[in-house]
């Protein structure tokens, strides 16, 4: 009698086991259900903030009326592309309203069908981003019987506005009125390309154009050419009689205003103070010197000074002098430059009179596929080339008056950099005052021997060239051409691998635009070929700039997520 009652306590236990298991069995498949659906309730928001996000820094894109873009355009767009996924339409559908105008802290929130969204424009770095915000409470189904309600939903996405759609080797952004804003001087053949090296001189492709905001200047009684391979946009033509497109002369111009390209600076506010340089002497041919964690090798054939500098800020009138003859540096020495950013403010400038100079492990030129590389590894902070940011009266200017006939800089732009646009290895900030703030005059006139070569684009935000009486930037051509197509490491500094090369190749922008020809020892004029023949006749003209997408901004970049 008592085993019976015994089996049948177990049974009743067994049915108490299994009605709590079921309880429990019931709410993971009701929480199942639940989260399936609130996973896609919450990725159907993502798409909704990413898409307004997006649509908002559309209208953060410059122009020449609005150079920051149209922020209240950016808060109604986002606001109206992130309700359009739910089905729903802004409260305020005009953009020009001043809940679009003027928002408190450039905020604005709407309330349609239970989605809350709050925009945010512009904000982020250089005022270029969209923050989109959108809130939902979700009725809960199953799990109400486990007393949740209600579950508060939240997405959120940035996205950054891009870049004008548009690729330059030479742009002069000053506008109507400024005058003359790209000036010609010297008395040779130079050359500007688009990247084709002429063979599209039946047909010139988009890419890589030479524009003139204002006037494109080429003196009256100027006895030599400046050839253009591509095509050239002008607004205010002026003494082009010397001016010619794939050396036909006096081409046809056409006009157009273009924005500023809104490239960015990178972030200088956390770059420390630079390390300082390292030093050694007579280093033999075949030796090297290591400082801080960099090693240079002298590949030439006589005993040279190696000067190692390093990335960061440059301050307090300290200027970087190559050579820099109080410390008694050699003006044929080896001066190498660590991958990184390199910010100069406060006056404090970037001096080189000679000396092989460059961001590779020998200070030469150096090459790989064709186009110029660094073989330095990338600084702490990621960036794979050099960068140099000039602001507050800080300039940078270059010639050969201490190494005539030998002198060679050579730097290749970064392809990553923290923060800022990318492929820029000289960078004029906006807030810097000086008027010439980056010359370039080295002499090639008694010699094609010296070398310069910037493989990343030069861009001068500062709008002082026009305005504070200076000519802008300066540009001379070094080299002759015709271009050299495969280039190659050579031990010697003036060496024939290295020769051919243009002055700039990626992109040359600035308010005003000084070109030089340089004039170069043995240039001379190409001849124009009709559309049968196989291209120009290249001739040997000294080479300024040639636009290269591979060291060019990030040209027309749509707007992207940031995240």
């Amino acid at each position: 009698m008592s085993l019976i009652r015994l089996r049948s306590g177990r049974r009743g236990q067994a049915i108490v086991i299994m009605a709590l298991a079921m309880v429990a069995i019931c709410g993971m498949l009701a929480l199942a259900i639940d989260a399936g659906r609130l996973y896609f309730q919450r990725r159907l928001m993502q798409d909704a903030v990413d898409a307004g996000a997006l649509a908002g820094a559309q209208s953060l894109v410059g122009t020449v009326s609005n150079p920051g873009g149209q922020p209240n355009y950016a808060l109604y767009y986002a606001l109206d592309d992130t309700f359009s996924t739910f089905n729903q339409n802004p409260a305020n559908n005009d953009p020009n309203s001043s809940f679009y105008t003027s928002p408190v802290n450039n905020t604005v929130t709407d309330n349609e069908g239970g989605y809350t969204v709050t925009a945010v424009a512009p904000t982020g770095y250089n005022n270029k981003q969209v923050q989109v915000t959108v809130s939902y409470n979700a009725v809960a189904t199953f799990v109400q019987l486990l007393g949740f309600n209600q579950i508060s939903i939240l997405a959120t996405a940035t996205a950054e506005a891009g870049t004008n759609a548009k690729t330059y080797a030479i742009f002069a952004y000053g506008g109507n009125g400024t005058g003359n804003t790209i000036n010609i001087q010297g008395g040779g053949y130079a050359q500007v390309d688009n990247g084709q090296d002429g063979s599209d001189v039946c047909s010139a492709t988009p890419s890589g154009e030479t524009i003139s905001n204002a006037k494109f200047h080429v003196p009256t009684g100027y006895p030599g050419v400046i050839n253009i391979n591509g095509n050239i946009y002008i607004n205010q033509a002026d003494d082009n009689q010397h001016l010619a497109k794939y050396w036909v002369t006096q081409p046809p111009l056409a006009s157009g205003q273009d924005p500023e390209p809104n490239y960015l600076i990178p972030d200088t506010s956390q770059i420390p103070t630079a390390h300082t340089r390292g030093k050694q002497q007579n280093v033999a041919p075949g030796g090297s010197y290591t400082y801080n964690g960099i090693t240079v090798y002298n590949t030439t054939s006589i005993s040279r000074d190696i000067v190692i500098y390093f990335p960061g800020k440059y301050s307090g009138g300290a200027n970087i002098s190559i050579p820099n003859n109080q410390s008694f540096d050699n003006a044929n020495g080896i001066y190498v430059f660590a991958n990184g950013i390199y910010y100069f403010t406060g006056g404090t400038s970037l001096i080189t009179r000679g000396g092989n100079i460059s961001n590779t492990n020998s200070g030469l030129p150096h090459y790989v596929g064709g186009v110029g590389a660094t073989n330095l590894p990338p600084a702490v902070d990621g960036t794979d080339g050099v960068e140099f940011i000039f602001d507050n009266g800080s300039y940078y200017t270059a010639d050969n008056s201490q190494l005539p006939n030998a002198s060679s800089t050579f730097f290749v732009a970064p392809s990553f950099v923290p923060t800022g646009s990318t492929h820029i290895a000289f960078y004029i900030a906006a807030t810097n005052n000086y008027a010439n703030p980056w010359t370039e005059t080295v002499n090639s006139q008694g010699s094609n021997a010296p070398r310069y070569q910037i493989w990343g684009s030069v861009f001068d935000q500062s709008a002082n060239g026009g305005t504070q009486g200076g000519t802008g930037m300066t540009l001379t051509a070094v080299q002759l051409g015709p271009h050299n197509t495969t280039p190659s490491d050579n031990s010697d500094p003036n060496g024939p691998g290295s020769a051919g090369q243009y002055a700039v190749t990626g992109e040359f922008i600035g308010f005003t635009l000084t070109l030089d020809d340089g004039a170069v020892l043995g240039n001379t004029s190409g001849a124009a070929a009709n559309c049968q023949s196989t291209g120009i006749t290249p001739g040997h003209p000294s080479l300024l700039v040639q636009y290269n997408k591979n060291f060019a901004p990030a040209p027309g970049v749509n707007s992207f997520l940031v995240k």
